[in-house]
């Protein structure tokens, strides 16, 4: 009997550490894309408490920016819109790299640019809430402009 409530208890256990990770991979992958919908907005200041100070952002050109530069781009107000597909998340203790594609539409001076990008995201746990730390585009493949 001892034994079948020692396995009981670990099978529940297991069961109750999946559904932690189940959750938190799906708030990071909802995060992940309310990220986006904040820079579509210009939220800049909500953006702020989402990037860590030390955010690195690896850009398919082969950019790198930081916080400061990224937040500069957000603010001149050309994206129109920035959304996520196939994403997924790996977790290790207070951190969490995310896979996925970005399918972004710009505006430009006289077109809309359509883009796509596959990227790696990495979140570290900081002060109690998920921050992005880097955003690496790992390829990208523009559409013809409208």
């Amino acid at each position: 009997m001892k034994k079948i409530v020692l396995l009981l208890g670990i099978a529940l256990w297991q069961l109750s550490l999946s559904a932690t990770v189940f959750s938190d991979s799906s708030l990071l992958i909802a995060l992940n894309q309310q990220i986006d919908n904040h820079v579509v907005a210009q939220d800049t200041i909500d953006l702020d408490e989402l990037y860590a100070a030390d955010f690195v952002f690896s850009h398919g050109s082969g950019k790198i920016e930081g916080k400061k530069g990224w937040f500069t781009s957000v603010a001149k107000g050309s994206f129109i819109s920035r959304q996520h597909d196939s994403v997924t998340a790996e977790l290790h203790p207070n951190l969490a790299i995310l896979r996925g594609k970005l399918s972004v539409h710009k505006k430009a001076k006289e077109k809309t640019d359509r883009y796509y990008l596959y990227y790696i995201r990495v979140y570290a746990y900081r002060d109690k809430r998920w921050q992005m730390i880097s955003h690496i585009t790992t390829s990208e493949y523009h559409q013809p402009a409208l």
